[in-house]
Formats: C-alpha cells, sequence, structure tokens
C-alpha cells in the first residue's frame, strides 16, 4: 500500500511539473527577451493556485455535488466562480509585483489595461477544471463499478449456496427412495447399497462445501451413484457407464454432473419396455465433455419426489454463474422416438480457454 501511494504522488508531481514548464514556463522562454523574475514568482504562484483548485474541485467540489440532482446548479456556480476569482487573483499579484509595468518596459509596449482579460490564462483554467472535473467522474465510476462487482460476486455466492442447498437434499431423498425400495427385494444389496451412500453422502457434506472440488472426486461420486443406481434396473434397462481415463487432475463445481445422471435414471428406466441410458464422460485438454442419452420409459415407475424439476433447473443456473462463456449446453428430445439426450462440453482449464479467447 505504501509503495501504491508513492508511484501515486510521484506520478502527480510528474504530471504538474510537465503541465506548469508546458502551460506557463515555456512559453515565455521562447520569447527571446529577458523576463524579469517577479514574472516567474507570479507564473509559480498561478501554478500553485491552480494546483490547490484542481484537487479542491476533484475531491471536494465535484464530488460533493455534480453527482446529486439538486447540486448541478451550485457546482455551475462554482466553476464560474472559481474562474472569476482565480481570473481576479492572477490579477491582483500582477499588480503587487508590478508585472505589467516591468513587461511592458521591457517589449517597449504600452502597459496593459489591469481589466484586460488574459485569454491565456483563462483557458489554462478551464482545461484544470475540465480535467479535475473528469478525474471526479472516473473516480466515481470506478467506485460504482466495484460497487457492483462486489454486490454482484455477493448475489452469486448467495444464489450458489441456495442451489447446492436445494441440490442435495433433492439427491439425498430420490436416492433413500431407491433404497427403501431395495429392501423389499434384496437385503443384502440393500445393505451395500447404504454403504455406498453413506460413503456419497460424506462427500456432499463435507467435500462440497468448497466452491470446486478435484474432478476426480466428484468423478469417483458419480460412479458410486451411477452403481447405487443399477443396483434396482430391471432387464429391460441396458446401461453403458464409460469413464474417462485418468487424466491431469482439475477442479470443478461440486455436484454440477449429478442432475444430469440422475435425470436419466429418473425417465429412463423402465420395467416393461426395452430402454437404454448412456452415461459418456471424457475429459480432453482440459475440456470435459459428457454425454448423457435415456430413452423416456412410457410409465411412471415408482413414486417421484422430483416432480419439479429441481435438480436440472439449477444446473443450467449454475452453470450459467460459474462458467459464463465456458460451457456449451445442448438439449435434444426426440418425442417421436421418445429419447432424451444431453450434450456438456466444459472448459474447465480456464486460462487456457482465456488464451484461446485472446487468439480468436
Amino acid at each position: 500500500m505504501g509503495s501504491r501511494n508513492s508511484i501515486t504522488v510521484l506520478t502527480h508531481v510528474t504530471i504538474w511539473s510537465l503541465l506548469g514548464f508546458i502551460l506557463l514556463f515555456y512559453p515565455p522562454l521562447s520569447w527571446n527577451i529577458s523576463v524579469p523574475p517577479n514574472f516567474w514568482i507570479k507564473q509559480t504562484f498561478n501554478l500553485l493556485i491552480m494546483i490547490g483548485v484542481f484537487y479542491a474541485n476533484a475531491w471536494y467540489a465535484a464530488p460533493k455535488l455534480l453527482f446529486d440532482r439538486k447540486g448541478k446548479v451550485l457546482f455551475g456556480a462554482w466553476v464560474v466562480g472559481i474562474v472569476i476569482c482565480f481570473m481576479a487573483v492572477a490579477r491582483v499579484i500582477e499588480l503587487k509585483l508590478n508585472v505589467l509595468d516591468d513587461m511592458s518596459r521591457i517589449m517597449n509596449k504600452p502597459p496593459k489595461d489591469p481589466f484586460q482579460l488574459d485569454f491565456h490564462l483563462f483557458m489554462i483554467m478551464l482545461l484544470v477544471m475540465v480535467i479535475s472535473t473528469s478525474l471526479a467522474m472516473a473516480r466515481r465510476w470506478q467506485a460504482d463499478a466495484q460497487m457492483r462487482e462486489r454486490i454482484e460476486k455477493q448475489h452469486i455466492a448467495s444464489e450458489l449456496s441456495f442451489l447446492k442447498a436445494q441440490i442435495n437434499p433433492h439427491f439425498f431423498f430420490n436416492t433413500l427412495n431407491n433404497i427403501y425400495s431395495l429392501t423389499y427385494s434384496d437385503i443384502p444389496v440393500s445393505r451395500e447399497a447404504i454403504l455406498k451412500l453413506s460413503r456419497m453422502m460424506r462427500y456432499v457434506l463435507y467435500d462440497t462445501l468448497s466452491d470446486s472440488v478435484p474432478l476426480q472426486k466428484e468423478l469417483a461420486f458419480l460412479k458410486d451413484y451411477i452403481a447405487l443406481m443399477a443396483l434396482r434396473l430391471h432387464e429391460c434397462t441396458t446401461l453403458e457407464f464409460n469413464e474417462p481415463a485418468p487424466v491431469k487432475d482439475h477442479q470443478i463445481a461440486p455436484m454440477l454432473l449429478l442432475p444430469f445422471v440422475e435425470n436419466a435414471f429418473k425417465h429412463g428406466s423402465s420395467a416393461m419396455q426395452h430402454s437404454r441410458i448412456v452415461v459418456d464422460l471424457k475429459v480432453d485438454d482440459g475440456s470435459l465433455l459428457l454425454r448423457v442419452f435415456n430413452h423416456i420409459a412410457h410409465e411412471k415407475d415408482g413414486y417421484q419426489l422430483d416432480q419439479g424439476g429441481i435438480g436440472l433447473a439449477n444446473t443450467g443456473k449454475r452453470l450459467e454463474l460459474l462458467y459464463p462463456g465456458l460451457h456449451s449446453l445442448t438439449i435434444r428430445e426426440n418425442p417421436d422416438e421418445r429419447t432424451y439426450e444431453v450434450l456438456l462440453t466444459l472448459q474447465l482449464d480456464r486460462e487456457k480457454a482465456g488464451q484461446i479467447a485472446e487468439t480468436v
């Protein structure tokens, strides 16, 4: 922080030194005459007054008046008044230091009228007011942008927490429903299912507290879920699961892929007709590719707890919030063939995604 402030002060000093030299000190040096010392004293006073007015306007007057609906008229009056006062003070300094008389004698010209407007100095003062007002506006816009960014981040964080809180109970109750049905047909298998559920819920309750988890953990969780769902599939339903080969681990938002797979089991399993569920996962060069395909069963297999489709709706929102511009979601539904397919492409390597965007 200290070094940043030092750089800021040095920048302001450098800019004012350059502006003062170019606007107030360089032109007299080009006159090819010997300018008296009191002239340079007058120019120095003018520069110091301009610096004071600049920061008074940029840090106080403009922020207090310009951005207030009732203060704009007062700000206009402030600008007019400060310019008039500066010109009057500058002229008083000239008269006190006898600058007008000395300059007219050196240049062999009649003395300048004390009430005549110094147009050059007037334009410089207007330039100072314009720049200081622009600086105040830029600082205000920057502060507003930072405030909006903080509010947006807080909104996203709260919304994501709400969405994840909805997804977790949604998954938990549906899985308990599946295990409940297994207790009527195969107790040993139901015990195995309970162990899997215990391992999965440990992941849900502890590992998903952070905003992201290792991809390998998310895939292991998904694999346990698919194995758990496969225990209760009927012979009419064919399951194909293609998991990705071990690759460099990436980070991913927790519980992001589950709703697509869960939806396939919910609507694709059938006890009366042939149906097929396909879950195909690939991770290639920092991109995750998920394809979930299922037939839509004619009958409703048992009672459903997710009649509102909370999981899929929230997952779409989470993708928009967490991976803006880094994902592609395509859903294909064929009513004639009664098929449903989800294609998700997710860019896990954000740095590489940025490099690709810059190249394009």
